[in-house]
């Protein structure tokens, strides 16, 4: 048997309770003969949740950085820490619904010897109260598909809950440039596209646990279109950059002349949609609209 571990779960965490997760999988990790690791990286969260997550250094391999490295940096270190032939990567606020959750990946990568495999994620069923709409609504409208439609589904890569070989993430790890959030997801998936891998796809979720009020979502949303206004300004490098929706439809507008408009239409009317988007009393076409009028106004700074 080898020393090594067949798959390395790696786990970046920020500002958030990971005992659950890390303990689950401890507890799928034991049954299965040294085959997995677990590895968790902190961001530099508060010292509240580091506190918090003091207890899974029993179960796992646990790094606290000292200073926050953002989203692609921390999923890159993972290449110091991990040892497996596959990493499996989890978000840290992320829950484990099967108790078949390791030994699914593990069969198929036996019976399949993938490249890159995509478990998807699932978000509650239950509709919250208004404050978190935004972000449920869009989620499970947009974001939660079974593995089928996500075959379908072009330049639609998610980072939480996948598997990708060691070898591979090694040669194409994700691109340093995107510090902040959002959208470091979609360049890696068009790097790996790049790489002439085959993305697979399979039924084994986690449950996103968390759920970001619809003023932080709005927030993030703004930091993660900024990412994607860098993402833009590489399209010569990645023309497969054009085929993201919101850039297509950008695009399409830009050439009927129709930017000057919409960027008046967004002006006028943003402070009454950020609050319908707010209070959460919205339709996601108002959702689209808001996130394209941004994009302009951040293409014009």
């Amino acid at each position: 048997m080898s020393d090594f571990p067949r798959i390395s779960v790696c786990i970046p965490i920020y500002n958030s309770d990971a005992n659950a997760l890390v303990n689950k999988l401890a507890e799928q990790a034991n049954l299965l003969d040294n085959k997995i690791e677990i590895v968790a990286i902190d961001d530099f969260s508060n010292p509240a949740w580091k506190l918090k997550n003091q207890y899974i250094k029993t179960l796992c391999n646990y790094i606290e950085l000292t200073e926050n490295i953002g989203r692609s940096k921390i999923r890159n270190l993972f290449l110091k820490h991990a040892r497996g032939d596959f990493f499996l990567f989890i978000d840290g606020d992320s829950e484990i619904i099967s108790k078949n959750f390791l030994t699914t990946y593990l069969n198929f990568i036996e019976n399949n010897n993938p490249d890159v495999v995509v478990g998807g994620s699932i978000y509650q069923t239950k509709k919250p109260k208004r404050s978190k709409l935004l972000r449920w609504k869009y989620s499970v409208s947009r974001e939660s598909k079974s593995a089928e439609k996500r075959e379908k589904i072009h330049l639609g890569f998610k980072t939480n809950n996948f598997l990708i070989r060691k070898s591979l993430f090694s040669h194409s790890p994700f691109n340093e440039n995107l510090t902040g959030y959002g959208h470091e997801d979609t360049l890696f998936g068009i790097q790996l596209t790049r790489e002439k891998c085959k993305i697979q796809h399979m039924e084994n979720p986690v449950l996103n646990i968390h759920l970001d009020t619809n003023v932080v979502f709005l927030k993030k949303t703004e930091n993660a279109l900024s990412n994607l206004v860098k993402i833009y300004s590489m399209k010569e490098q990645f023309p497969e950059i054009e085929e993201i929706k919101l850039i297509h439809f950008y695009e399409r507008i830009s050439k009927q002349r129709l930017n000057g408009f919409v960027s008046l239409v967004f002006t006028l009317g943003k402070p009454i949609l950020y609050i319908l988007l707010k209070s959460g009393f919205f339709m996601l076409w108002m959702f689209d609209f808001y996130k394209l009028g941004l994009f302009i106004r951040k293409i014009k700074s």
